[in-house]
């Protein structure tokens, strides 16, 4: 007599154990721990590559006003003997006393002077976007530099200028050595500052 129902067996799906599942999250934790590590360290690189970039640009910006001929004029602000102009404040790049002030490379004397840049809005630009300006000048190593209590700079710059050997004491046509120390950020003590160190060399003529 055939049975009017057969018995089967039916294995069920096999599952994860719960020793499984706690390697699998330690695992997970591990990973996802290294990825989230690695966010600070990109910014990090990206924040020192911006500020790489800046004193590039700054150093640059210095290093063009003290070669450029164009700015070397008896009628300049001072009776000085063919200054150069150095932007120190402003908001604007016209070309007067409250923006700019003289450096005379031709005193064959080195010299030290100091700048601070703040982020300031453009007021002669449409939406006023935010770029980087000098905001003070010193030929001395003022508070701003020295604590960068002042004016709390986002940069802070010492230009040096040396003569490298004298051609010619009579004319004051001699070489010049510019090394430019951009350093930030500026509202920190110098101590406690990054340095991007730049030189060059302007041969009077």
């Amino acid at each position: 007599m055939t049975p009017l129902f057969h018995a089967t067996s039916r294995r069920l799906p096999a599952a994860f154990s719960l020793t499984e599942v706690v390697i699998a999250m330690g695992v997970a934790a591990v990973a996802f721990t290294s990825i989230i590590a690695l966010f600070p360290l990109g910014l990090n690189l990206s924040k020192e590559s911006y500020e790489a970039t800046q004193a590039a640009l700054i150093a640059q910006t210095i290093l063009s006003d003290l070669k450029d001929a164009l700015n070397t004029s008896t009628n300049s602000f001072t009776n000085s003997t063919a200054p150069k102009l150095i932007q120190m404040a402003g908001e604007s790049d016209r070309f007067t006393t409250a923006n700019y002030t003289n450096i005379d490379l031709y005193n064959n004397f080195g010299q030290t002077f100091y700048l601070a840049y703040d982020q300031k809005p453009r007021s002669d630009s449409t939406g006023s976007p935010i770029i980087l300006r000098p905001s003070a000048f010193s030929r001395s190593a003022s508070d701003f530099y020295n604590n960068g209590a002042t004016n709390g700079a986002n940069v802070v710059v010492r230009v040096i200028v040396e003569t490298t050997f004298l051609l010619d004491t009579a004319s004051k046509s001699n070489p010049q050595k510019i090394e430019v120390s951009v350093e930030t950020p500026g509202n920190a003590k110098s101590t406690n500052r990054i340095q991007y160190v730049f030189t060059g060399v302007i041969n009077q003529s």
